[in-house]
């Protein structure tokens, strides 16, 4: 991928635009280079399971900083994910496929620690950008190209306020 103020290039096509908006967590730095050195990718891991009858969890769950979370819905499904930190040198990747390892260590955390028996009916993982400080990137690059990412794990909030202020 190209990116430039007036064209970006994908091996599908190109376009042309006064203005080029490029938001997205995981991946910033392939599409644009010369973030590598403010912006990495992590694969971060789920899972999900079956309504749990066993457990109940009133609030949403944030452990060790953030590296393990978990949430009930209202139907009474769990989604846990974390432990990134246990394998990081692994976890450092623009790679989304579920590993056994951090898939164990999250069933190993749903029995023992929030202690229900509900059957695991989903597993996944995603690329988050992290920022090499506490803000994450929100910037024209040069006249025209717009770059935001690097939520370092806030993206669901913190990226819908950068995309008002880059379109503003």
């Amino acid at each position: 991928v190209e990116v430039r103020a007036d064209l970006v290039r994908t091996e599908r096509g190109a376009v042309r635009a006064d203005r080029v908006i490029v938001a997205t967590d995981g991946g910033l730095a392939k599409l644009l280079p010369e973030l590598a050195p403010r912006v990495r990718t992590a694969r971060l891991q789920m899972l999900g399971t079956a309504p749990a009858h066993d457990v109940d969890l009133a609030v949403p769950m944030y452990l060790r900083d953030g590296y393990e979370y978990a949430q009930q819905l209202p139907g009474g499904e769990i989604a846990l994910g974390g432990f990134r930190d246990h394998r990081e040198d692994e976890e450092w990747t623009d790679a989304t496929d579920p590993t056994d390892a951090i898939q164990g260590l999250l069933d190993a955390f749903l029995r023992d620690r929030i202690g229900t028996a509900a059957d695991v009916t989903h597993r996944w993982a995603a690329s988050v950008g992290y920022a090499d400080g506490p803000l994450p990137v929100v910037e024209e690059l040069e006249r025209g190209v717009f770059a935001l990412g690097g939520y370092s794990g806030t993206g669901n909030l913190v990226g819908a306020l950068a995309g008002r202020a880059a379109a503003e």
